[in-house]
């Protein structure tokens, strides 16, 4: 599947990483307003499946118990929003004071 397909919609969201990942289970209501903890399983059993962003963290950083403070959770979406950008070609609408705020969940 494209990148094209990406669409926002949750439904297509679910579609498209339930064909790579099992877990964690993307219900509605965390990709609505997704925790943080959530996004972290995803990055994390992404890298798993695919290989894809391999090596962009160290063993702590990829360990649930270390993600406790705000600032590694910033670091932590900020390493893969800026990935994600150099992979796609093109910068990620993604701020991760905001998300890690819980604020902004719609990006």
């Amino acid at each position: 599947a494209g990148v094209e397909r990406c669409t926002g919609e949750i439904e297509v969201t679910q579609e498209l990483l339930g064909a790579v990942i099992t877990r964690p289970r993307l219900a509605e209501k965390h990709l609505q307003k997704a925790p943080f903890r959530f996004l972290f399983d995803i990055v994390v059993e992404v890298t798993k499946a695919t290989g894809f962003a391999a090596g962009l963290y160290d063993e702590e950083e990829v360990d649930p118990g270390t993600q406790k403070d705000k600032a590694a959770k910033v670091a932590f979406l900020e390493k893969i929003r800026d990935c994600v950008g150099v992979h796609l070609g093109t910068p990620v609408d993604l701020r991760p004071q905001k998300t890690v705020a819980g604020l902004e969940a719609q990006k």
